[in-house]
């Protein structure tokens, strides 16, 4: 009787650690589940809405840059420190350049302005953004001027040395300093602009050779496409 009495309690007991055991697996395997659903409902999202940008004749993506959370703050030209969140408070064309630079940086300053003043006249509001590689000799005062001529509504930003290479690594901006920094030197940059959305990051960048048309009618199936996906 008392082997018996044993034999039960001990069943019981082994049933009820089994039925525990099972629980803690099920629970395991539903976890495991939802999480994997969620990855390919992610994933599914980002294929879509990349096979969606692909029509609107987009350079890259964004998963090319996925360094861009990254925060940062510069200044502003006004005086202010700005973090890229209060920076980037709508669609905005980022540019890389100096207000030294002879042709390069202002014949593509131009063609945004252009693009920007092209899209404001469809109710679409741009914000145009000129980031300085040069901040030694870029002052406040002479990045406000620069911007002004190119567009009233141009944002000039600089920062220390560390503050423009975070900024420079983020955007993968590649530049040279020349050896020689006595006389009026010319910086190696790179040229591209960046078209960027507050709550998304970076979009697609656009080179020299894309034209303002080319540009306008990009940015404006990008806003379409992230509209029509909200």
């Amino acid at each position: 009787m008392v082997l018996s009495s044993t034999f039960l309690i001990n069943k019981k007991m082994l049933k009820k650690n089994y039925i525990k055991y099972f629980r803690s697996i099920l629970l395991l395997i539903i976890i495991i589940l939802i999480f994997s659903i969620s990855i390919l409902f992610v994933k599914y999202y980002e294929r879509r809405k990349n096979l969606e940008l692909a029509t609107c004749n987009i350079n890259t993506s964004l998963e090319s840059f996925e360094n861009f959370n990254d925060d940062f703050n510069l200044r502003h030209e006004d005086g202010i420190m700005i973090s890229r969140e209060k920076l980037i408070d709508q669609p905005s064309l980022i540019y890389f350049g100096y207000t030294y630079c002879p042709d390069i940086c202002p014949f593509d300053l131009m063609r945004n302005s252009q693009v920007v003043d092209l899209l404001y006249q469809e109710n679409i509001k741009i914000k145009p953004i000129f980031i300085t590689l040069d901040p030694k000799r870029d002052t406040l005062k002479t990045l406000k001027e620069y911007t002004d001529f190119h567009h009233k509504d141009m944002i000039g930003l600089t920062g220390s040395e560390k503050d423009i290479k975070k900024i420079k690594d983020i955007f993968m901006i590649y530049s040279q300093m020349p050896r020689d920094l006595s006389e009026d030197y010319i910086i190696n940059h790179s040229t591209f602009t960046y078209f960027v959305l507050p709550e998304v990051g970076l979009t697609t960048y656009f080179t020299r050779k894309d034209k303002v048309e080319k540009i306008t009618n990009s940015v404006k199936c990008i806003l379409e496409k992230y509209k029509a996906l909200k």
